[in-house]
């Protein structure tokens, strides 16, 4: 889609700090060091309604053609700035665990920052108020204390669409808990998934915790309970300063096992039960997972994401998948990634 700021020779991200997309985005760029301008408050909902897809960030080229969707947004930039400071590991395996755990991060883990957000009055009432501010900032109290109203009574109204209600609440909380502990001794003793560099999985986790560092009650949780993490998310808002680092060659870590032992038993069960349902035109569906049964909105995204890493994981070289397989099967995900799969075809 072209945009009236062609020519400008900067990128523009329009977006808002309360997104975690869109902090996972600005991150990338500063740590690319790839020039670009921030625009917050309204400015990246106004340019998400001329997207197909109404949602933020939108980023904008120099020569003005606006996109939006963070993993398309990374693989945009990996295809026009290539080489120096790339965000996809050049081993094609470790490649792979980067796309699937970004994956994770985006469509799983944005669970937990959505419950903690809206399913408490605490949280509910701070962050409606700040959201709304960030939008309508000088317009006056009254405006802002409305518009906090509306978008509350929305927001919440939404948690159970989004598989985020009562029931789930104590499951996705307690998967967030587990992720959060794998990272926590992770960033103290390597400071990135794959070694000392980042990568696309890194500023997805960066962004999904970059929310729970903000909001009232995971923020407590984490700097009683995750204090070198919390750290971590402040620090990595900005790595433009920081070199590039390396990556370590190790598929099977302790973090990455405890990743996708998370993938395996919560995420892949959600996308493979929603894909049957938007084959079946269903608008709702349910899965079952640690004695609970789920429910949320069909969602024809999280289909496509499920063909896409089936596809990437067929797309492997025989060797890369024998590399990886250990690791995928002893984790339970290697049955989900082939299920239906033929090489470059996703079922």
């Amino acid at each position: 889609m072209q945009s009236d700021q062609a020519g400008s020779g900067r990128y523009q991200l329009k977006g808002a700090i309360g997104s975690p997309y869109s902090m996972k985005m600005r991150a990338a760029l500063r740590y690319r060091r790839i020039p670009f301008d921030w625009e917050g408050g309204m400015a990246g909902f106004v340019a998400a309604q001329s997207m197909k897809a109404k949602v933020i960030p939108v980023l904008v080229t120099p020569e003005g053609d606006a996109f939006n969707d963070s993993t398309t947004l990374i693989a945009l930039l990996e295809a026009r700035h290539p080489g120096g400071r790339s965000l996809v590991p050049n081993d094609p395996a470790l490649a792979f665990l980067s796309f699937l755990i970004e994956d994770f991060a985006d469509e799983w883990l944005a669970k937990a920052m959505y419950a903690y957000r809206w399913a408490r009055p605490v949280d509910q009432d701070q962050m409606s108020r700040w959201l709304v501010f960030d939008a309508f900032r000088g317009q006056g109290e009254a405006v802002i204390e409305e518009q906090a109203r509306v978008w509350r009574d929305r927001q919440v109204g939404r948690l159970a669409l989004v598989g985020a209600g009562p029931a789930a609440q104590p499951v996705i909380e307690a998967s967030a808990g587990r992720v959060m502990v794998a990272l926590e001794g992770q960033v103290v003793e390597r400071g990135c998934l794959f070694g000392s560099r980042p990568s696309a999985a890194d500023f997805a986790l960066y962004g999904q915790l970059s929310q729970l560092a903000t909001d009232p009650t995971p923020q407590t949780l984490m700097r009683a309970h995750y204090p070198w993490l919390f750290r971590w998310v402040q620090t990595t808002e900005d790595l433009s300063g920081e070199p590039e680092g390396q990556w370590d060659p190790g598929l099977d870590t302790p973090v990455l096992r405890a990743l996708l032992v998370e993938c395996a038993t919560h995420y892949f069960p959600m996308l493979v039960a929603n894909a049957a349902a938007v084959e079946a035109g269903q608008p709702m569906f349910r899965w079952h997972v640690e004695g609970v049964d789920l429910e949320q909105a069909t969602n024809r995204y999280q289909a496509r994401c499920l063909r896409a890493l089936r596809k990437a994981h067929a797309d492997l070289s025989s060797g890369d998948q024998a590399r990886l397989g250990p690791l995928l099967a002893g984790t339970g995900c290697l049955a989900f990634l082939v299920a239906g799969v033929s090489k470059g075809v996703a079922a």
